[in-house]
């Protein structure tokens, strides 16, 4: 317990049990702290000097021999409040650069960028990034019969789009399901069905591209290329087109025979 709330703290684990041992020892040469803390001798200074940095040990010499104390657990709280303070400048420094760096991001030229995303954290990132700054939404391979905590998930990220008025126009790959008819009630969203063939489950916003898998793990290839973008888009409008509703076919009634044939 001690050693993850240390940790927490912003201390290495080798400062931790470092520490720890040296609390324990009250006051210990270099060997000794080593044999307590049970860890490495090879950076035992590195790691005591920067106790030592972070007001936390101190060092005294009985004859000509260095030795460690360890100073009041309080001086903790002092190292947090300093810490907080630098971090707190930090944040303030870094507030004045953001522009520029919002600045190079905007003229760096990536023709296309791709990566493979984990996690839904690291998923609901890019996607409502996209998202926010998104227009239209075109997603296809839509299946209701995903874990529950995948649909909850885009419940979530639709929930987002209606607050922002985004239309989205939806291919599912099957139909007359709980989740199928909660897109079909929703506000700013068509949908259309194909159940005859299943394609990936990709999602595509201005220029990003997103191919998802729902395995044991979420997973996602964000794509961002206008081509890529352009290609997924043109196969969606083809889909679109062919599950539009179609209409029933005329039926011709049969010719009136004329005179004796009557």
């Amino acid at each position: 317990m001690y050693e993850n709330l240390l940790e927490e703290a912003g201390l290495t684990k080798n400062e931790v049990l470092t520490y720890l041992a040296l609390l324990k020892l009250g006051k210990a040469k270099s060997g000794e702290i080593v044999r307590q803390a049970k860890i490495s001798g090879g950076k035992i200074y590195e790691t005591l000097y920067k106790l030592v940095d972070k007001g936390l040990v101190k060092v005294v010499y009985e004859n000509n021999i260095k030795h460690f104390i360890a100073n009041d657990p309080k001086m903790i709280l002092n190292y947090l409040q300093d810490n907080k303070k630098h971090l707190e400048k930090q944040e303030k420094e870094l507030e004045k650069i953001l522009p520029h760096l919002e600045e190079l991001k905007k003229h760096a030229t990536k023709p296309e960028n791709v990566s493979l995303v984990k996690g839904f954290k690291g998923i609901a990132t890019v996607v409502y990034e996209a998202l926010e700054q998104g227009k239209e939404i075109k997603i296809m391979g839509i299946r209701s019969s995903k874990d529950e905590k995948f649909n909850n998930f885009w419940k979530k990220w639709h929930k987002r789009r209606l607050q922002l008025k985004k239309k989205a126009f939806i291919l599912f790959s099957d139909k007359n399901t709980p989740y199928w008819e909660y897109f079909k009630k929703i506000k700013y969203t068509e949908v259309r069905e194909i159940t005859t063939f299943s394609p990936s489950a990709v999602m595509i916003i201005n220029n990003n591209s997103f191919i998802f898998s729902y395995e044991e793990e979420f997973t996602c290839i964000h794509i961002v290329s206008e081509q890529t973008a352009k290609s997924f888009e043109s196969f969606f409008d083809s889909l679109w087109i062919f599950a539009k509703p179609q209409q029933k076919p005329y039926k011709s009634k049969p010719l009136r025979k004329k005179g004796g044939d009557q």
